[in-house]
């Protein structure tokens, strides 16, 4: 399985502001949310095909799957709870609704490069 950023590319490139660490937890949880969402097996030969933009594409929506799965918890799928309350300590996962956050993730993946997700 191919991750589709870097740390040094979502440090350098996308301005990113996670630690290397939780990058490196995140990325493959985002990497196979592209998976999902393309319309083929995205291989290195794949990769190496798509333009220099398309390949930036790539790299760029993966690091803000990133930041939106940190951002969300990763709670983006019905019956998960939302907040967690343990001896009267609250921690809640944020504000936004189930379809406000299904929203945010389809809008950073309308960015992958259409050569991906057209169907030809």
């Amino acid at each position: 399985m191919i991750n589709y950023a870097d740390y040094e590319f979502y440090q350098k490139e996308y301005k990113g502001n996670l630690s290397k660490s939780l990058f490196d937890s995140l990325i493959v949880k985002a990497s196979r949310t592209v998976d999902r969402n393309v319309n083929k097996k995205l291989t290195q030969k794949v990769i190496d095909s798509l333009s220099g933009r398309e390949q930036y594409q790539l790299k760029y929506t993966t690091c803000e799957l990133c930041d939106y799965i940190k951002l969300t918890g990763g709670n983006t799928a019905v019956g998960k709870a939302s907040s967690i309350s343990i001896d009267g300590v609250s921690i809640n996962k944020g504000q936004k609704s189930e379809s406000q956050m299904i929203r945010g993730e389809s809008q950073i993946l309308n960015d992958l490069p259409l050569s991906l997700t057209r169907y030809l």
